[in-house]
């Protein structure tokens, strides 16, 4: 049977037919359907119309002749996920087949509430994420209840697949008691925990991760722990561990526990050679450069049919017994860093790279920052991160997406141990426009010569420092929610939350960039930041609040056009002055102006100001380069400013919005003491397109 009347068979017309014709892509993607040898039907039909050029086409077009794919939504869902295996493709299939009944039975529950259409949909998209649509559309038949459309709050986390996470208890384990004695010392709380490296800085996409885990665990009266993952003490120092403390209690979260890896090394040391008695672990003599080769060597030869596993390592075959040795001769230090590792005797019938025989410990010889002890043997990431999240009864384990290829080896690991097991959920990285946040390559911008916090680092440090508030990086990552995919999110959105924020807290001043002496013609009394000033036949205003070229669209001060002055009066020019400009100070009942400026009675409180642009020219800077696209000489501009005496009173972090011209936060280069002060403010964000 022919493509045209395979397309007959779903009863398309001749007409619609001939028109797809005119769609090679499509035409292309039918073709490799039926050449399946699966149905054609009108499922298989809609896989050609949505599927992207990069689209697992077969793997697809077999679950749904295999009955996994029930819906179209549900189909949608999984051509957004790209490229899977076909395990997860079933795992994402069985987590959002919803039962039928359930769905009419929500359905009908919102009716009775006398719910709008259009609340009914969001609502139940939001619970039944890929449900089948025309289960709603049977259900609604004849509903025309025709009332507003009521608000409806979400909450982030109810949205999308998170809403869908097992409760503890529900997790499966290798046997019925390990679950019965986590349950009896958790009780059964939802336990979480947010474990970053002290070897660097946190950023917004920690911001995002430690929402997760400490609004997760909140929602349900459950725990979190912040755990550092200090496997590695050549890049670790206190005062990173101490700035992570600082970064997660600023951002308003206050942990359970702080714990780290390095609290179980002695105890994971033991669990090493439990895996060596049961032969599910080897001392490897290999170097790193060498065990790269041999498993990518490995992979080479096993899709060519020849799986001998000593192509991993010539020591995988030693005795117990040896290795036993060997690795108490590693914790003695008898070997030098890099002779010799310990790694896990994994099964090899999985084509998961990560399963190919991983370093469980190596050799580094120095001394444990904050243990202050030389372990001599120290656990890999892989080894330490799974058993501490069964040591601390971890219920949900979150983890970025990249780390998905590593639940094969975490759950290995676990069973071979006899021990809990966590679940692993995976999310997308958060990225923002204009911006790097990889530690690899702000690494090497700090390399450049800029430091960890400097407020154009989107860094937790970088961003206090600029003055956005932490309510508002926390409000900016809940509204971009949880999924799996990755976008570039623009910038202007989180700035967006930081002036929602600012406009709440920011306390209003007086500040005159490039200031222009006026004489005027009296004394009097005016109002600046609610503060009565003396004014003395002088005031300073901006220079570009004035111009002498009578420009008809310039709203302000002009030759022949008065300015208000704000909480003062109307200022109408005269004359030049040699060192200024001479002007009438009217009253608004003797002169109604288009626009009120700000003013100053004085050049005494001088500031720095530190304004601030964005530190990449592109949206995507990794695009043509992140380090092309560096604009160091612009993205930062040091200029002098006037401001009024409230802002002599600031403290450091203190936040302003200098009227006209921007919200700025007080930095701690600032002096402020009893015998100087100098103060420095950081531009948060612009009021002024000149800014």
């Amino acid at each position: 049977m022919n493509l045209d009347d395979k397309l007959r068979g779903i009863s398309l017309s001749d007409e619609k037919i001939n028109e797809l014709k005119t769609k090679p892509n499509l035409i292309k993607n039918m073709e490799v359907i039926v050449n399946t040898g699966n149905n054609f039907t009108k499922m298989q039909y809609s896989l050609a119309c949505i599927a992207p050029k990069n689209c697992n086409l077969i793997e697809l077009s077999n679950l749904i002749e295999e009955g996994y794919v029930t819906n179209d939504s549900l189909l949608k869902g999984l051509v957004k996920l790209g490229k899977k295996s076909k395990d997860e493709y079933i795992d994402f299939c069985k987590k959002h087949t919803y039962n039928e009944q359930d769905i009419i039975n929500f359905i009908r529950l919102l009716k009775e509430k006398k719910e709008t259409k259009a609340t009914i949909s969001s609502k139940l998209k939001e619970q039944y994420l890929y449900y089948d649509t025309k289960i709603f559309l049977k259900e609604m038949e004849n509903y025309n209840l025709n009332v507003p459309m009521e608000k409806y709050t979400k909450n982030w986390l109810d949205e999308g697949e998170i809403k869908f996470l097992h409760k503890p208890g529900e997790n499966p384990q290798k046997t019925k008691k390990i679950m019965e004695d986590h349950l009896k010392r958790t009780g059964g709380k939802v336990i979480t925990r947010f474990p970053p490296e002290p070897n660097g800085n946190l950023h917004i996409g920690h911001a995002k991760a430690l929402n997760l885990s400490f609004e997760y665990a909140k929602k349900f009266n459950g725990i979190t722990y912040l755990r550092f993952d200090d496997t590695n003490p050549k890049n670790e120092s206190n005062e990173l561990y101490n700035g992570i403390i600082e970064d997660v209690k600023w951002l308003g979260f206050e942990p359970y526990a702080i714990t780290a890896s390095s609290d179980h090394f002695e105890a994971m040391h033991e669990m090493a050679k439990t895996l060596i008695k049961k032969n599910k672990s080897y001392v490897c003599f290999c170097s790193l450069e060498e065990i790269r080769a041999r498993r990518s060597k490995y992979q080479k030869e096993r899709d060519e049919g020849n799986d001998d596993p000593l192509i991993l390592s010539p020591y995988r075959n030693t005795s117990v017994e040896q290795n036993l040795i060997e690795f108490e001769k590693m914790l003695k230090g008898e070997y030098k860093d890099g002779e010799a590792v310990l790694r896990f005797k994994m099964p090899l019938k999985s084509k998961n790279p990560l399963m190919l025989d991983l370093v469980g410990a190596r050799i580094i010889n120095m001394v444990h920052d904050r243990k202050q002890k030389n372990y001599i043997v120290y656990p890999s990431y892989e080894f330490a991160l799974c058993v501490c999240d069964s040591l601390e009864d971890i219920t949900h384990s979150f983890c970025s997406r990249e780390f998905y290829t590593r639940q094969e080896p975490y759950h290995w690991l676990l069973q071979e141990l006899d021990m809990y097991e966590p679940v692993q959920w995976e999310f997308s990285r958060l990225n923002i426009s204009n911006t790097v946040l990889s530690k690899r390559k702000l690494t090497k911008i700090v390399d450049e010569g800029l430091n960890w916090d400097d407020p154009r680092f989107y860094t937790i440090k970088g961003m206090r420092r600029r003055g956005f508030p932490a309510s508002a990086i926390n409000k900016f990552v809940q509204s971009v929610g949880i999924t799996f995919s990755e976008t570039i999110i623009d910038v202007k959105i989180l700035e967006s939350f930081v002036l929602k924020e600012l406009m709440q807290i920011a306390k209003k001043a007086t500040c005159i960039i490039n200031p222009l002496k006026v004489y005027i013609n009296k004394c009097t009394t005016g109002i600046i930041s609610n503060e009565p000033v003396d004014v003395n036949n002088i005031i300073y205003i901006d220079k570009d609040d004035f111009d002498e070229t009578n420009n008809s669209d310039f709203l302000r001060l002009t030759k022949i056009q008065p300015v208000g002055l704000i909480n003062l009066g109307v200022l109408k020019y005269i004359k030049d002055e040699s060192d200024g400009i001479r002007c009438e100070l009217l009253t608004v009942d003797e002169c109604k102006p288009n626009k009120f400026i700000q003013w100053l009675p004085n050049l005494d409180n001088k500031v720095e100001l530190r304004m601030y642009k964005p530190l990449f020219k592109s949206f995507d800077p990794d695009e043509i380069g992140y380090m092309n696209d560096i604009d160091l000489t612009n993205s930062l501009e040091i200029i002098d400013g006037y401001v009024d005496n409230t802002v002599l009173n600031t403290h450091i972090e203190d936040k302003f919005q200098f009227i006209r011209i921007g919200f700025f936060c007080c930095d701690f280069d600032s002096i402020i003491n009893d015998n100087q002060k100098k103060l420095v403010f950081n531009l948060t964000l612009p009021l002024n397109k000149n800014y």
